[in-house]
């Protein structure tokens, strides 16, 4: 996501207007693939499972499938419109939600979880990506599981964290190209994310950024990913 945009992506309102947006983007890429594989190498049928920041739901799925208990915060009313349409389409009704944001969380709402998954949430609180990543040990996991697209200056991650130990970090390159079926669907998303109109020359600079394959207009993008494991040895 743009930096420009990044201010207003720690709001609840902008999450409620972007989730249209985040279910076209999701539809038409393979961006989760790779870090569903990598939880289902790692997880255990029957853990407890706190999913910040859940979305349409797209990790918590998957570990809902193969037996796990997951709760998925997401206090964003658009985006859990997107995942309760998610768990109507898979048949899975066993889904717990929680709409209070990570800082309204407490100490005791979720203690001793087997695992906690963050994928590119963190850094989106208020309390800024540091802070929200020390909660999540603090709530005394077995398990800290974090996702973020790397490149941004207050992401620092580091190997130990009290009684947690890093048993592994992998950093890769994603595509994360964005389809439209119009041109208008095209210049409304860069409205919304630019707050305002678009003026007659950023819409020719926008307009010649789009490649057209498959009956879509595509924008290409690229992301450069950091995955990270602790795990709580004491």
């Amino acid at each position: 996501m743009e930096n420009a945009v990044c201010k207003r992506a720690k709001t609840i309102h902008f999450w409620d207007g972007y989730a249209k947006w985040y279910k076209l983007w999701v539809e038409h890429s393979d961006y989760h693939d790779r870090i569903i594989k990598t939880l289902m190498t790692m997880i255990k049928p029957g853990w407890k499972i706190l999913d910040i920041g859940a979305g349409n739901g797209i990790l918590s799925f998957p570990l809902c499938v193969i037996g796990c208990d997951v709760t998925a915060i997401e206090p964003s009313t658009g985006m859990r419109s997107l995942l309760y349409d998610e768990a109507g389409k898979r048949g899975i009704d066993w889904i717990k939600t929680d709409d209070k944001t990570w800082e309204d969380i407490t100490y005791q709402d979720y203690r001793r979880y087997d695992l906690i998954i963050a994928c590119n949430t963190l850094h989106l609180t208020q309390m800024g990506f540091e802070q929200a990543l020390l909660k999540t040990f603090k709530l005394n996991p077995s398990n800290v599981f974090i996702v973020t697209e790397v490149g941004f200056p207050e992401i620092k991650i580091k190997w130990e964290y009290d009684d947690y130990r890093m048993l592994f970090a992998k950093s890769y390159e994603i595509e994360s190209s964005f389809a439209y079926h119009d041109l208008g669907e095209v210049i409304e998303h860069w409205e919304f994310k630019k707050n305002r109109r678009l003026s007659a020359t950023e819409r020719v600079d926008i307009e010649s950024m789009l490649i057209f394959r498959d009956d879509h207009f595509w924008i290409n993008e690229t992301a450069y990913m950091g995955m990270y494991w602790w795990h709580k040895f004491k």
